[in-house]
């Protein structure tokens, strides 16, 4: 949001969030056909203000290696009133559900805006706004809505489980432990039998002792004496 504030020069009214100037009410998406008749900046221009937008999208899924199939784009002219002027609006749609995509929008528009900024410095006078929308030729991968108490509830980081990886033919990917039943019984009996001896020598030796203490208890109570010469 920092970045479109600086691009766009977005200001929110106290106790209203921010939006963009191309879906306030100061301004107004035309379609690229209507440019000529508003007014707006000549068709040599905005198509290659355009073709800059394709591209600069198509470097940046690239480098942060987003299939090229998963985000389109549509470029609309916008025309706002409190500038006085048309510029162009960038509508970014999202053709695959991906749960990590919309994670890391935030992180992705961002950088569009910077590679923006890069090729043309003077981006913010045309360029209007950015908005995404969700265009899924396949919805079945999507979750429902959860719980309303989800939004409301103490965020906890996630712990990490490690799982191995079902894939195709029912082969499990990863490392697998595979455990030997007849050694690890082997080993159960081993461990019993040690522990059977050592409870067999404690037993004699209680046993032993026990006999000693009995034959001391039948001696007299006085130590024996030799009569002494005269």
């Amino acid at each position: 949001m920092g970045l479109l504030k600086r691009l766009f020069g977005w200001k929110a009214a106290p106790g209203h969030h921010s939006q963009s100037p191309a879906s306030g009410p100061a301004s107004q998406l035309l379609s690229v056909q209507s440019q000529q008749s508003k007014g707006g900046a000549p068709a040599s221009q905005n198509g290659a203000r355009r073709e800059m937008l394709r591209v600069v999208l198509r470097d940046t899924m690239n480098r942060h290696g987003v299939p090229a199939t998963w985000i389109s784009a549509e470029t609309l002219v916008a025309s706002s009133r409190a500038r006085g002027q048309n510029g162009i609006h960038w509508r970014l749609s999202i053709k695959h559900w991906d749960a990590r995509l919309p994670t890391h929008c935030v992180a992705f528009q961002n950088n569009l805006i910077k590679r923006v900024m890069t090729f043309d410095p003077m981006a913010s006078e045309w360029l209007m706004g950015i908005s995404w929308q969700f265009a899924l030729e396949d919805e079945s991968a999507c979750p429902p809505m959860p719980h309303p108490g989800l939004w409301t509830a103490e965020a906890h980081a996630p712990r990490a489980v490690s799982q191995p990886a079902a894939v195709a033919g029912g082969v499990i990917a990863g490392p697998v432990r595979i455990v030997d039943f007849g050694a690890a019984a082997a080993k159960d009996a081993k461990a019993r039998e040690d522990l059977e001896q050592l409870f067999a020598v404690r037993d004699a030796d209680m046993k032993k002792h026990a006999d000693s203490t009995a034959y001391d208890a039948t001696q007299p109570m006085f130590a024996r004496t030799e009569p002494a010469k005269l």
